[in-house]
């Protein structure tokens, strides 16, 4: 009896056990789903009267329908965002890239170039392949658009095959051939050797603090953990980062067209008139039974 007992618990610790293990596996998988589906939202930043949105597209952009929906979202986080973004001081790129050379110069740093290095055995370099822009938004029809969209994609060039690589962008916009002002960082991101399916989307209104002109963009590519960019594209090299025609949305004013009602109140001469007027009428109906 004992015996069977102790075997009854056994099984039943062993039960146990086999079902903790699968609860821990299903929650690691919970983990790791939870932790793609964040990597795959859109995160939201504001920077120096700039609000972005960004995500790594798995598609084409051409083939989002969903546009109007996300600018709407946008336009919704710049309404709560304005008042913080009128006291973020601008960076130049310059100013943005000293930054970087500070942060490589850490020990984590080094030691993650080191380990990339190790992991990375063969030789691999960065391009851009191509960058698009599109224009959303222009409330008073000036031909000025307070929101953009910049979409770029970025390769690992190498002959070991399938190369993978964490990087990040930095976005810089320059009004009329002047400095430029960094107005978005991505977060980091994975390429994949040249697959056409890892290119980045940065959503862009601008919220206040940019004058009605014509704006061109240049993005800086970075490998996570180094100190200097690792490609950049421009204006220089593609028309579509060429001129945009941008305003913040405190110069888009929406044009509501006014209409006017005159009222005409009558004074004592138009109530004059009138009586002239009937009594005119009466007269002349009194003459027209007579004959």
């Amino acid at each position: 009896m004992n015996q069977h007992s102790n075997n009854i618990i056994n099984t039943t610790s062993s039960f146990n056990t086999v079902k903790l293990g699968l609860s821990l596996c299903v929650a690691c998988a919970l983990g790791l789903s939870s932790a793609t589906v964040y990597s795959a939202e859109k995160s939201i930043s504001q920077v120096s009267g700039a609000i972005s949105q960004a995500r790594q597209l798995e598609t084409p952009a051409t083939s989002d329908n969903n546009a109007e929906t996300r600018v709407a979202q946008l336009h919704q986080q710049a309404s709560l965002l304005t008042g913080s973004a009128q006291t973020s001081p601008k960076v130049t790129r310059e100013q943005r890239m000293a930054v970087h050379q500070k942060a490589a110069a850490t020990q984590a740093s080094q030691q993650q170039r080191a380990l990339a290095q190790q992991n990375q055995v063969i030789y691999y370099d960065f391009s851009f392949y191509d960058a698009q822009s599109r224009l959303f938004e222009d409330y008073d029809y000036d031909g000025f658009y307070q929101t953009f969209s910049v979409t770029f994609d970025a390769d690992i060039n190498s002959s070991g095959g399938d190369v993978q690589a964490d990087v990040f962008a930095e976005l810089y916009l320059s009004q009329n051939g002047g400095p430029w002002i960094h107005y978005y960082s991505t977060d980091v991101f994975t390429l994949n050797a040249d697959s056409s399916f890892d290119d980045y989307e940065v959503l862009t209104t601008l919220a206040n603090g940019y004058q009605t002109d014509h704006y061109d963009v240049l993005i800086d590519l970075y490998e996570l953990g180094y100190a200097d960019p690792v490609a950049t594209i421009s204006s220089d090299d593609v028309d579509a980062l060429y001129a945009l025609p941008l305003e913040s949305s405190d110069r888009d004013a929406v044009y509501v067209e006014e209409v006017y009602i005159e009222e005409v109140h009558a004074g004592a001469l138009s109530w004059l008139s009138f009586s002239l007027l009937g009594a005119f009428a009466w007269f002349r109906r009194s003459f027209m039974n007579k004959k």
